[in-house]
């Protein structure tokens, strides 16, 4: 037992002296760093600010390069500014232009107080899955579409608040629906009669949402910067 004690004094004293000294190398560094910054407080504010801004962006680089970097080519680096540069050349406007209808869209039925619930788009998407002959289809169809079952739904909210802002103007009589029947026997074949009407309210909303749209969009405040 004395033999041990001996051995574990002589190895926790260096550590211990270590430490005291690590301690002490530090006090003096901050009593110097200190010194220096009220001798001139400007320029360490200013190197304060540079070195976490250094700081910040190498751990932003390292945990999400996604901000920096779109990926890599056989070791070449395409940048995300670049990347970003010609996404804007070749669907810069068409991109835009969709986000612009989708936000007055949803502006105009917030004004109105018009929602849509995940209820109704729920029904809507299982009167695709319907005409796609089931699910299966309808998840065949969205894989060879380069889309997801999100971007559907967000395509279904829009519209169905479209149909809701232009109600009055896009409604359809029972007279409509029965005459559009017996018109087009062959085309509404298996289809029940509210899905005809669904069919007439889309005819006359692509009819009357151009019109309106453009209305809409020419009173909007809009600004483009690229």
């Amino acid at each position: 037992m004395a033999t041990t004690k001996k051995i574990t004094a002589k190895t926790t004293a260096p550590k211990q002296k270590a430490a005291n000294k690590g301690a002490s190398f530090f006090s003096e560094w901050k009593k110097d760093f200190l010194r220096r910054w009220h001798n001139n407080p400007s320029l360490y504010t200013i190197g304060t600010v540079v070195l976490v801004f250094v700081i910040a962006t190498t751990l932003l680089f390292i945990y999400n390069k996604g901000l920096f970097l779109a990926g890599s080519i056989n070791g070449k680096f395409i940048t995300t500014p670049q990347f970003y540069s010609e996404l804007t050349k070749a669907r810069g406007e068409e991109v835009f232009d969709t986000m612009v209808r989708e936000i007055l869209i949803k502006q105009e039925a917030a004004k109105k107080d018009i929602a849509v619930d995940d209820k109704e788009i729920d029904k809507k998407i299982k009167e695709i899955e319907k005409r796609l002959g089931g699910k299966e289809n309808f998840k065949m169809a969205l894989k060879q579409n380069n889309t997801s079952l999100q971007d559907v739904k967000k395509q279904i909210t829009i519209q169905l608040l479209a149909e809701k802002i232009l109600a009055d103007k896009i409604k359809v009589a029972d007279e409509q629906i029965d005459k559009y029947i017996k018109e087009n026997g062959e085309l509404v074949k298996g289809l029940s009669k509210e899905e005809v009407k669904d069919q007439l309210k889309s005819q006359k909303l692509n009819q009357e949402f151009p019109t309106w749209f453009d209305k809409l969009k020419n009173k909007a405040n809009i600004t483009t910067y690229f």
